[in-house]
């Protein structure tokens, strides 16, 4: 593996070493590749130097043979305190009767002397690799178990067995069911099934499960008072060392409220459409009355119109008559002045003449008075109908817009629609990256997270 010096930054050694110079030039030299080198010329001022700065030191490298205190006595004392650093011991081919004790002390690693550098930076290398793959995971371990007790603190959690039994839950289970742990460990995992809850939901649930397979659903589960709670289920599988299945996990999601507030929502949505369309009928059946009505008046009207034109035609036409008969009597009465015998007859026909002329005027000033009135009425009947006309408009514009501010309430339904929408999904993304930290964790991170 090529040296990654940035991994060797990372690492605080150290260096044992009762020899001064073989000390000073390896120090000055590993100063260049590690972030911190603490140096000691005894395992005594070693020992010393570790103890106050335990937490600050990743690797010690440490000689074997040396006065005051050896690199085992040291060893000794140091794993009294941290059984967990790691130790290498640079030791010479003389020094083999030390090694069966270090292999006991947990020594990592153990180099010949005089130290080959490369070796040495290789070794440290891969020690460095080690540390910050341990590193990382303590880092996911830290976010896991902040998942976890984000998961125990929102949703029902519970373990159980592979024949679906309940090994475990978390206190907002029992917080929502009633029951208690006691209670609960040991029964079926449908010991919280509803009676209205279909058997055959469970069958595949279990099957999946027994089929290395992840579940998801609904579950209407009782409480222990016989009340009903509803949760958005999740359940996977635990598997051991050898790939077999071992425990089962389901986390649930207590969505009673929220269907509550769902069915709510829906109900008033139907209520408001219900009430949009009873006023939009309301309304539409107003406008007809109004226009039949209108219609109606209208056809009255023309009627009436038609009626005085008749009645004008047909004085007309009795005049005309008279005319017709006047001009005939005027002829008449020419021919009755050529004959001088017949003198009294003309004076006859001359006054009866008279009579009809003074006929002919008064039914002339009648047609005339009854042509003024028919005009008079049929412009009142004009005037009438404009202004119901006008009003009728007046009255269908004010219905239009009525009617438009019936659909701008459809317009605002949609909105609600449309933000109900998002906030679920946002809902249904938090839940996604729940799963998906179920979905790929390891039996050991699963086990880390829940106990």
């Amino acid at each position: 593996m090529p040296i990654d010096k940035k991994l060797l930054k990372r690492l605080r050694i150290l260096y044992v070493e009762d020899d001064a110079v073989i000390r000073t030039e390896l120090s000055q030299l590993l100063s260049n590749f590690f972030e911190k080198v603490y140096t000691a010329e005894d395992g005594k001022e070693g020992l010393e130097i570790y103890l106050h700065n335990q937490d600050n030191i990743d690797i010690i490298l440490s000689d074997i043979n040396m006065p005051k205190l050896s690199g085992i006595d040291m060893v000794k004392a140091i794993r009294g305190v941290d059984p967990k650093v790691l130790i290498i011991f640079a030791t010479a081919h003389s020094d083999n009767e030390f090694l069966a004790e270090a292999i006991k002390l947990k020594i990592h690693e153990y180099i010949i002397k005089p130290i080959d550098i490369r070796q040495l930076l290789s070794l440290m290398n891969d020690i460095a690799a080690v540390l910050y793959q341990d590193f990382l995971i303590e880092q996911k371990n830290k976010e896991l178990s902040k998942y976890k007790e984000v998961t125990d603190l929102n949703n029902i959690v519970i373990e159980t067995n592979i024949h679906m039994k309940i090994t475990k839950v978390n206190d907002l289970c029992c917080k929502i069911s009633g029951y208690t742990k006691e209670e609960l460990i040991g029964q079926d995992f449908k010991f919280l099934k509803h009676p209205e809850s279909s058997n055959d939901l469970y069958i595949k649930m279990y099957a999946d499960v027994l089929n290395n397979k992840s579940w998801h659903g609904t579950l209407k589960n009782s409480t222990k008072e016989k009340g009903t709670f509803t949760t958005d289920c999740s359940m996977i599988t635990i598997l051991n060392d050898a790939g077999e299945i071992e425990d089962a996990i389901s986390i649930q999601k207590d969505i009673t409220e929220e269907l509550a507030k769902k069915r709510e929502m829906q109900r008033a949505l139907m209520k408001d459409k219900s009430e949009i369309f009873i006023r939009s009928k309301e309304g539409n059946a107003e406008q007809h009355t109004i226009i039949n009505d209108l219609k109606m008046k209208l056809e009255d009207a023309n009627e009436e119109y038609f009626k005085a034109q008749r009645d004008t035609d047909k004085y007309i036409y009795i005049a005309e008559k008279y005319s017709l008969e006047n001009r005939n009597l005027k002829s008449e009465l020419a021919s009755y002045r050529r004959n001088a015998d017949k003198h009294s007859t003309s004076l006859k026909l001359i006054k009866e003449n008279s009579d009809l002329r003074l006929d002919i005027k008064r039914l002339k000033i009648k047609i005339e008075d009854m042509k003024t009135k028919f005009e008079k009425e049929k412009k009142q009947i004009e005037v009438n109908s404009q202004i119901e006309l006008d009003e009728l408009n007046e009255k269908f514009v004010k219905l239009t817009q009525k009617y438009e501010s019936i659909e701008t309430d459809d317009v605002l339904v949609q909105k609600l629609e449309y933000w109900k929408e998002k906030a679920n999904n946002e809902s249904n993304r938090v839940e996604t990256l729940e799963k998906q930290i179920m979905t790929y964790a390891t039996k050991e991170t699963m086990n880390k997270i829940f106990g």
